[in-house]
């Protein structure tokens, strides 16, 4: 089976998207005849990835635009998804030849419903996913201060997406689409589309169970690890926090990693008077993340808009239980075992809501720790990356056969 993987971001040693299409292009070298097609920004940790350990059976092709619009691009004159669209629509037709040798073209990374690849395929089947259409929820639009408005038009298109003709004729001339999500099985679907089961486009890495945790009547740290920015909802887990420890429990909480909101949350600490107990730790890379995550009690995920929280399969593994939003991939990381769902209300509901299950969980050590052991056997058992490949294959067989008998 000769497949060509579209992972615009794949780069080993990396989390977030460069990771998955990483971990997928090591996983499915090994089951079929692979191609990956990626940015050459990416070239250089691939090769030497390549030269350390493989995936040996794995042939790369590198395609960046022109020298103006990296240039443009570098400067923030060109939004990042502005380039991504004008890259998708420029490298179908620059490997058109190549992914119609192939049996099958697969649209990795990003996947995103607004831009699921610009693949028009006569022979080779073509797969989309697991693809992610997140939305804000619109009670927590005014979280976005100005930018709120961009997020109410971005809300608008992706629920019309179906509206959009190019968009559509990509869609309908998928053989299968996998969504991320189950929020985005259901928009799909109402929209007459038919889908695969959700497959998460992440899965659980393989840590170690720490040896020791912090004494069980030490406050609990909490942690929360990724981008900071408005989309992420960290000021609803500082809000919670502030109401938590007016309550009396005992906590502390590391936010680790770097981005533009950077500067107003650590303003927010202040002003809730909480620079005591919140430390910024900045960016920190994979492997002092993981280790960090293994030190604290509680993984805290208030994300607004995020397609899959894969950082959430990290901490789970790491023994976390975690106190999140039920919304998007999240939902259908976690389950009422291993973590405290909030589910998405107004703002001031939510607060509360988050600040009661943070109070538990720094009341029952207990009840944290068993959570914690119930969310490591989860994220091994029921994301695992080796059944995910699998599952992949599965559908590729199918669109194959499919394929065949309709030509």
């Amino acid at each position: 089976m000769r497949v060509l993987l579209s992972a615009y971001a794949c780069e080993p040693d990396k989390g977030s998207e460069p990771g998955v299409g990483w971990a997928w292009a090591n996983g499915l070298a090994d089951r079929v005849e692979l191609h990956v097609l990626t940015r050459c920004s990416n070239r250089p940790a691939i090769e030497a990835a390549l030269r350390r350990a493989g995936p040996a059976g794995a042939t790369f092709h590198y395609f960046d635009l022109g020298r103006v619009a990296l240039w443009l691009k570098s400067k923030r004159l060109l939004p990042t998804f502005a380039y991504y669209v004008l890259w998708q629509l420029q490298a179908a037709r620059r490997f058109k030849d190549l992914a119609e040798s192939m049996d099958v073209v697969h649209h990795l990374t990003f996947c995103n419903l607004l831009c699921p690849g610009a693949w028009r395929l006569r022979r080779a089947a073509f797969v989309i996913g697991p693809v992610g259409a997140p939305l804000v929820p619109k009670v927590y639009l005014p979280l976005f201060g100005r930018a709120k408005w961009a997020q109410m038009a971005r809300g608008a298109v992706i629920r019309r997406f179906d509206k959009l003709p190019g968009l559509r004729s990509v869609l309908c001339g998928a053989s299968a689409i996998v969504p991320a999500n189950s929020e985005t099985a259901e928009l799909l679907r109402s929209r007459g589309f038919e889908t695969c089961p959700v497959i998460l486009d992440t899965g659980s890495p393989a840590i170690p169970l720490p040896s020791t945790k912090p004494p069980s009547d030490a406050p609990a740290r909490f942690v929360y690890a990724g981008r900071l920015e408005r989309r992420k909802g960290i000021e609803l887990s500082l809000r919670a926090l502030a109401a938590a420890r007016d309550s009396g429990a005992r906590w502390r909480f590391l936010i680790v990693g770097n981005g533009p909101d950077e500067g107003r949350l650590k303003r927010l600490t202040d002003d809730l008077g909480l620079r005591d107990r919140v430390e910024f730790l900045g960016h920190r890379t994979r492997e002092e993340t993981l280790g960090i995550l293994a030190s604290c009690d509680v993984f805290l995920f208030t994300s607004l808009r995020d397609t899959s929280g894969g950082v959430n399969l990290e901490a789970m593994a790491s023994g976390l239980p975690v106190v999140c939003l039920s919304h998007q991939g999240v939902r259908d990381i976690t389950d009422e075992s291993c973590a405290d769902r909030i589910e998405p209300g107004p703002i001031q509901e939510t607060v509360s809501r988050l600040s009661a299950a943070i109070v538990r969980q720094c009341e029952d050590a207990e009840r944290r720790r068993a959570m914690g052991e119930l969310a490591r056997r989860r994220a091994e058992t029921a994301f695992s990356w080796a059944d995910k490949f699998e599952r992949m294959l599965a559908y590729y067989s199918n669109v194959i056969r499919s394929k065949k008998s309709a030509s």
